[in-house]
């Protein structure tokens, strides 16, 4: 059985990753209900209608951590400092174009929705540098850009 411990994301030579504690994925299909009101002494049975809008999202829990965290074997990581790599992440969201989710070997296209960063007045240390490290939450929508 295989480990995933890390979730990677990249935008063309930019690759950070995340040292995750949990990955969250929604299956999200907005259905309507339609509930016709009677008069009857028993209820009608609603109709639904699925249009069959599917969405597809993933919420990453983790932190950002000084040193690279790369497998071996795999293209490193381009920045080492947690504060270098959550200042990558900002860039990399922030172009409006998708970037590379890569989750237990499979690579999604994801916009990113939200990016929580969360650095504690007594967040730990890191023990190499002194760095803090930064607690981060990345809720992200699978798809591709409008071409």
């Amino acid at each position: 059985m295989a480990t995933y411990d890390n979730v990677k994301f990249t935008k063309g030579t930019d690759i950070v990753y995340v040292a995750t504690l949990n990955v969250d994925e929604n299956i999200i299909n907005t259905v309507k209900v339609i509930t016709t009101p009677t008069t009857d002494t028993t209820p009608e049975t609603s109709k639904i209608l699925n249009l069959n809008r599917v969405e597809d999202r993933y919420t990453i829990t983790g932190s950002l951590n000084y040193g690279k965290l790369h497998p071996i074997g795999e293209t490193e990581e381009t920045k080492t400092s947690a504060k270098d790599k959550k200042d990558l992440l900002k860039t990399m969201f922030a172009k409006g174009s998708v970037v590379v989710l890569n989750y237990e070997s499979t690579d999604y296209n994801v916009a990113v929705e939200k990016f929580n960063i969360k650095d504690k007045a007594k967040d730990s240390l890191d023990s190499v540098d002194g760095e803090a490290v930064y607690d981060v939450i990345i809720t992200c929508v699978v798809g591709g850009d409008i071409a």
